[in-house]
């Protein structure tokens, strides 16, 4: 028992319980199961997984539904579906978090926070279509909230969509003016649609805004090596390396930079990762 870390954290745990309701470890709520009631169960597995303890708060967050005898309302029971949707996606098991943020839109359809959650499943597990039919119905629900719009951008720039891409990031910035990912991820849409100098002006606010972004330097070297402007491209390129690009494999691999493969600045910079 001596060398027994989990013996002796139960050994302290059982000295700090709250009469017949919890315990508390280090940070983190342990339930006392005998005593529990549905809210409880729903309120420690939500602490649980704000600890990151998504087994416990999986346990906990299933107690909380397959005990609920009215006392936790419809709405409610969506969100602790959803929460644990969450949890499954902590513990990478993708089917399970599906199922619950089915389950949280079947008991709740007009909250766009399950469309948002199941679309950006959809999007990470590369369904793009179901992505897109969710963020979709997010916008719907809120059309001022710039994260259904930010979502279906992305999913568009992935899909090759790059004017869904473009209108959905204008709309993100009209709405949250300093949302500098979407800044960036229009520049790399204008890009795609070969919209250069749209391109550029994003890239270049986005510069100055945040100052450096070797990424942003990055993409606008490829757009002047690609309009063969070898001095510009040259330029940018060394600004890039020097804010912190570390991306060889992609600089090695784009087509953009073809036409400076063979001159001094660029084997330059490849001598010098």
């Amino acid at each position: 028992m001596k060398g027994d870390p989990m013996t002796l954290q139960r050994l302290i745990a059982r000295t700090i319980c709250i009469t017949g309701l919890i315990c508390l470890l280090p940070g983190v709520l342990a339930p006392v199961y005998a005593a529990m009631t549905p809210v409880q169960y729903w309120m420690a597995g939500t602490r649980y997984a704000e600890n990151k303890l998504y087994i416990d708060a999986v346990a906990n967050f299933t107690e909380a539904i397959r005990k609920n005898k009215g006392e936790i309302s419809i709405e409610d029971v969506a969100k602790i579906f959803s929460s644990r949707g969450l949890a499954y996606m902590g513990l990478d098991r993708p089917d399970d978090a599906l199922s619950d943020f089915s389950n949280a839109i079947d008991l709740d359809e007009k909250n766009p926070e399950y469309y948002l959650h199941r679309a950006r499943l959809y999007a990470d597990l590369k369904q793009y279509r179901k992505a897109r039919t969710d963020f979709d119905e997010a916008i719907k629900l809120a059309p001022r909230n710039a994260a259904g719009y930010e979502g279906r951008g992305l999913v568009a720039l992935a899909s090759g969509d790059r004017k869904q891409a473009i209108e959905d990031y204008e709309t993100v910035l009209s709405l949250e003016p300093r949302n500098w990912d979407a800044l960036y991820r229009l520049g790399l849409a204008y890009k795609g649609a070969k919209k250069d100098d749209a391109a550029l002006d994003a890239f270049d606010r986005l510069i100055k805004a945040v100052n450096t972004h070797p990424d942003a330097a990055y993409q606008k070297a490829g757009i002047f090596a690609r309009q063969k402007k070898i001095d510009s491209a040259c330029v940018w390129l060394e600004i890039a390396v020097q804010d912190g690009y570390k991306d060889w494999s992609a600089l090695r691999n784009d087509g953009d930079f073809d036409t400076i493969r063979k001159n001094p600045c660029y084997l330059k910079v490849l001598a010098g990762k």
